[in-house]
């Protein structure tokens, strides 16, 4: 029984690798896509989030932008994931429209128990934009992996 899985497992693979010319595709990583609003200016949202993020050990602040932020996050385990932070300042306000990704660097990840979703929601809480005025977040298990299983530490 163990053998039949293992070449069940390796005919999928191979077809999957034929499929996509060697390289998986983008959704066979693990992956999450939060949005949030939060009620105070874009250039507020990224300097707390990029305050965070210099704070945080295990984050590796990379470009940044007036609307962007980028970083890498790498794992206890020594998994690398891309986090990204994209602001755009709403059109009837002062308010900011956040919206964050993370995705891990390895095809094979694709349920990480939540690992995507705790790398943003810790930057957003550790940089105290949870407790924003008008904080809203918006995510499900089609955009966030795991979301479900995630126990953010």
């Amino acid at each position: 029984m163990a053998l039949r899985t293992l070449l069940v497992a390796g005919a999928l693979l191979s077809v999957m690798c034929i499929m996509t010319s060697g390289r998986p595709t983008e959704t066979t990583h693990a992956f999450c896509k939060i949005v949030w609003l939060v009620g105070i200016p874009c250039d507020q949202v990224s300097l707390a989030i990029v305050t965070q993020i210099k704070a945080m050990g295990s984050y590796k602040l990379g470009p940044v932008t007036p609307l962007m932020v980028q970083a890498n996050h790498t794992s206890a385990v020594g998994q690398v994931e891309r986090v990204n932070f994209t602001m755009m300042p709403t059109s009837m306000s002062m308010d900011c429209h956040l919206e964050g990704s993370s995705m891990s660097a390895f095809w094979y990840s694709l349920l990480d128990n939540g690992t995507n979703y705790c790398n943003l929601h810790n930057v957003i809480k550790g940089s105290g934009l949870s407790t924003a005025p008008g904080f809203i977040e918006f995510t499900n298990e089609w955009l966030c992996l795991g979301v479900g299983l995630a126990a953010c530490k």
